[in-house]
């Protein structure tokens, strides 16, 4: 059998945390987003009272689940590129370029976490909390340390298909 019909148990735990687990948070997230929205509308038409809170906890929605489902981009290669020059380059140049990305990369993104901790720490030492609902600014700014963790990560384990420009 080949390896992809038999993948290794290493292969399968890195698609488990890599790939279903964010699209299945991801979904869960968008369940719940569309629920609100549809129960925010009939209380707002219907009623003539829409849920005051409902805007809020959408947009923290759409945060965590762009950095949750950022982390699955990443492990599997699939940012937008422009490639137009690159598909003509020598293998060589190639390889040089995307060791250059790659170190840029991962440089933006440990900048970022390091960044977003410092800015948790700020909000917890100042029991910061959103307007509407008065739900601790650590759990909406939290998505960017995740996301930028879970993104560094990837590249980290995927290393070799970063430098190589190969993703199966």
């Amino acid at each position: 059998m080949s390896e992809a019909s038999n993948p290794s148990p290493r292969k399968r735990l890195e698609e488990f945390v890599f790939i279903k687990l964010p699209y299945v948070v991801s979904g869960v997230l968008f369940l719940i987003a569309a629920t609100i929205n549809i129960a925010n509308v009939v209380a707002r038409y219907v009623f003539l009272k829409p849920i005051f809170w409902a805007e809020e906890i959408l947009i923290f929605i759409v945060i965590w689940t762009v950095f949750v489902v950022a982390g699955s981009i990443t492990y599997r290669g699939a940012h937008l590129c422009m490639d137009l020059v690159y598909n003509i380059m020598k293998p060589q140049l190639k390889i040089a370029i995307n060791c250059l990305i790659t170190a840029t990369f991962l440089a933006c993104c440990i900048f970022t976490v390091t960044q977003s901790w410092k800015v948790l720490t700020l909000h917890y030492r100042n029991d910061a909390v959103t307007a509407a609902t008065e739900i601790p600014l650590v759990i909406p700014h939290s998505a960017l340390l995740f996301g930028f963790s879970f993104m560094t990560i990837a590249v980290l384990v995927r290393l070799r298909n970063y430098i190589t420009g190969k993703f199966d």
